[in-house]
């Protein structure tokens, strides 16, 4: 024991850094990889996810997180960029821990598409794509004394130059990069001019999980096909994990999360492939057995799939629609499943007896008018009860098809679209709540929002014969929708607290 205890103390450290999410599935993974790998890895949470007030981070909290770098003295800092919403404070973070002389090495979705922005930041490589490996041969080198530029995945600068070597180290069976860390217990969290040390995710009520890496579609307001796009051909870009793998998971989760209600399935299509959902159900139930959440696509929705799922505890599908224009869907977002097909699949949904639904739409966009808005209306009124709307604005992101259309079609100049692009936090996030002023476009916004309430519908309909004459009725029709559909909101919770408790009582 003694030698063991001494074994511990020759390991050295990594810190890794995490972005306004103290789930961070894939610093968690990096986390378990570099401790495979023999190093100590010290997390540290930077701020918590808001999109209704985004805070920038405080010079008094870049001070903390430069502090607790300072005082681990690790071989280098990992710092997952996995979107340009909160630039900000990663500009902040790293001015300030450049002076410290650690190397920098960045990852995530947004680091892995523009690594020339951080190896400018002083970055001293970036690594694209999936990091477990390459995070721990960066580890090995620089601790060796020795550079990483031969390295696959990895980019670095040359005489000045941006240097991208090709994609490597890809493991298809990714079962075998482990389970992300769970209990990260070097772990700290900043927020509010704070320090808290412990892993901040385990006060949670949820549980993240992906099954999968990697989405089969091609959106165009998504970085997932371009990420795609970077893969070597002969490697898949959708891999699936197996049942014991995402079971085992979930065993250690409930293990250490003394609050569990539900788990949240983030992969972008929950996993279809023959036989995996036969086998989960049967292991899902056995161990686990609490409500969860799936995330679903019109074109991939099977009524007896479902079925079996909510057997074992589905209680929520989400399900994007974006638009009830064919030709926003298919020409603009990319797109291409009918009206009918939308049509069908929620009522496959509400045919399947899943507690809950929820559609997500973008509007009032620059390529939206008012005839598309009126025929999201009318798909909406089509889909089937019961339903919530989830109804945002589009936000241009940086590494997006969608970013060359809008120019391309000039709605935007290259100039306007950066400074939407990379415009302060507060304000991309107002663009994803926006809500149009322009009177017309409000007007057929708010009856789209009012459908979701089924008592409202005949009501929504003859407002809509005539907005003009109706418009102060389909304002306060809307106000009180509103607050409906709060108190919804307190129904679904209490609904899968409940469901929880059952489930408690009856697994004794």
């Amino acid at each position: 024991m003694i030698a063991e205890g001494k074994k511990m103390e020759q390991k050295k450290t990594v810190v890794l850094i995490a972005f306004y999410n103290v789930k961070a599935l894939g610093v968690r993974y990096l986390e378990t990889a570099l401790e495979k790998g023999g190093y100590r890895v010290k997390t540290i949470f930077f701020k918590g996810f808001n999109s209704q007030d985004p805070k920038v981070a405080t010079a008094h909290e870049v001070e903390l997180c430069v502090s607790e770098v300072k005082k681990e003295n690790p071989i280098y800092v990992g710092l997952s960029v996995m979107s340009s919403m909160y630039l900000e404070s990663v500009e902040l973070l790293c001015d300030a821990l450049r002076k410290t002389g650690i190397p920098m090495i960045f990852g995530g979705a947004f680091a892995s598409m523009f690594p020339e922005r951080f190896l400018d930041m002083g970055g001293s490589y970036v690594v694209r794509a999936d990091g477990e490996i390459p995070m721990v041969k960066l580890a090995d080198a620089i601790s060796a004394g020795k550079d990483g530029t031969a390295f696959p995945s990895v980019c670095y600068k040359k005489d000045g130059e941006v240097v991208q070597n090709p994609i490597g180290d890809l493991i298809e069976n990714i079962d075998e990069y482990g389970l992300p860390t769970i209990n990260s217990k070097e772990a700290c969290y900043i927020e509010n001019d704070t320090v808290t040390y412990g892993d901040p995710q385990l006060s949670s009520m949820s549980y993240e999980v992906i099954a999968s890496r990697g989405c089969p579609f091609t959106c165009s307001y998504c970085c997932v096909i371009n990420l795609h796009r970077m893969f070597p051909k002969d490697v898949k870009y959708v891999r699936t994990r197996s049942v014991e793998s995402v079971i085992a998971e979930l065993i250690e989760a409930k293990k250490q999360f003394k609050n569990l209600v539900f788990v949240h399935f983030y992969d972008e299509i929950f996993p279809n492939s023959p036989g995996w959902i036969d086998e989960f159900i049967v292991k899902y139930k056995k161990y686990i057995h609490l409500p969860f959440t799936i995330w679903s696509h019109p074109k991939m929705v099977r009524l007896d799939e479902l079925k079996k799922l909510v057997s074992v505890g589905l209680d929520e599908v989400i399900m994007g629609v974006q638009s009830g224009s064919p030709y926003i869907r298919k020409e603009i977002f990319h797109r291409y499943e009918t009206q009918e097909d939308i049509i069908k699949a929620t009522q496959i949904i509400h045919d399947s007896g899943v507690y809950w639904a929820s559609y997500d739409f973008m509007l009032q966009h620059p390529f939206e008018s008012i005839d598309h808005l009126k025929e999201t209306y009318y798909l909406v009124r089509q889909m089937a009860m019961p339903m919530e709307l989830q109804l945002h604005g589009l936000n241009f992101l940086p590494g997006t098809d969608i970013v060359g259309k809008a120019i391309d079609a000039g709605l935007i100049s290259p100039e306007e679209m950066d400074k939407i692009m990379y415009a302060p936090m507060k304000e991309q996030f107002a663009a994803y709540w926006k809500r149009e002023d322009e009177r017309e476009s409000r007007l057929w916004y708010r009856l789209i929002f009012c459908l979701q309430i089924k008592s409202c519908r005949k009501t929504c309909d003859l407002y809509a014969t005539d907005i003009d004459k109706y418009e102060e009725k389909i304002d306060a029709l809307y106000e009180r929708c509103v607050k409906r559909v709060h108190r919804r909101h307190i129904g679904k919770k209490l609904h899968i607290v409940m469901k929880r408790v059952l489930y408690g009582l009856h697994l004794r």
